[in-house]
């Protein structure tokens, strides 16, 4: 498949609203989230919708990684390590001004990250494949 390897840096609320719409129904294995507390750093692989390519978008998918720097401790909720071929779907990421940044998965799963001084990014790699299947999101009145 084709395109443009997208690579994103975050270090404000605002960039991470961008981060949040481009891994919108990314699929991310549980066995692909990892906490490394000796360089503060929380790492996800997501299989994420390429949205920027092709008419119509949502045609292909591309594994991306989040890094995020500076994180002081994760709490997860709804979500067991152990259950690590479980499949997420990614509906969004918030930064709050408490200084947390919440992972929102669906099923009432999610991952709260304590931060520091942080950043964070997004990069794609590996070649893409195309999407089966779209997702359906009901609309709101």
């Amino acid at each position: 498949m084709s395109g443009a390897m997208l690579k994103l840096r975050a270090g404000d609320a605002e960039d991470i609203q961008v981060i949040s719409a481009v891994l919108q129904d990314a699929i991310v294995p549980v066995c692909d989230m990892a906490f490394q507390p000796e360089s503060n750093a929380f790492v996800l692989v997501a299989q994420r919708l390429r949205r920027e390519d092709g008419e119509g978008g949502e045609k292909e998918r591309i594994c991306c990684a989040l890094t995020v720097r500076g994180v002081v401790a994760v709490q997860k909720h709804g979500i067991d390590q152990h259950q690590g071929e479980r499949m997420l779907d990614l509906l969004a990421i918030l930064f709050e001004p408490s200084g947390h940044l919440s992972l929102i998965f669906a099923g009432d799963a999610r991952i709260r990250l304590e931060l520091g001084a942080w950043s964070a990014t997004v990069e794609d790699f590996g070649e893409s494949w195309p999407a089966l299947c779209r997702p359906c999101h009901e609309a709101r009145e």
